[in-house]
């Protein structure tokens, strides 16, 4: 599997709605979740970090029709965990 970006959400593209997150270089941080409103009108992603039960950063989808929003959602979850995970090393 080719891992392209620093922050890779395993299963994503294929429509899964939770899976691993690793860094390109395959490192494993933890698992994201895509989570629908029970109507499927909105949604927000999480990720949560290996070992702990509760979500680190999440990212609300207000419009499940919009694509873009929903891009926009996880590029700012992807983001949240890049500069997390940088500031994580540094320390």
């Amino acid at each position: 599997m080719e891992l392209t970006y620093p922050i890779n959400l395993i299963g994503l593209e294929d429509d899964a709605a939770t899976g691993d997150v690793l860094t390109r270089y395959g490192e494993y941080l933890g698992i994201w979740a895509f989570i629908k409103d029970a109507e499927k009108e909105t949604g927000v992603f999480q990720f949560i970090i290996d070992g702990e039960s509760e979500p680190l950063f999440s990212e609300i989808v207000g419009v499940l029709s919009s694509g873009m929003l929903t891009g926009f959602a996880m590029s700012r979850l992807c983001r949240s965990i890049h500069d997390w995970h940088e500031e994580k090393d540094q320390a």
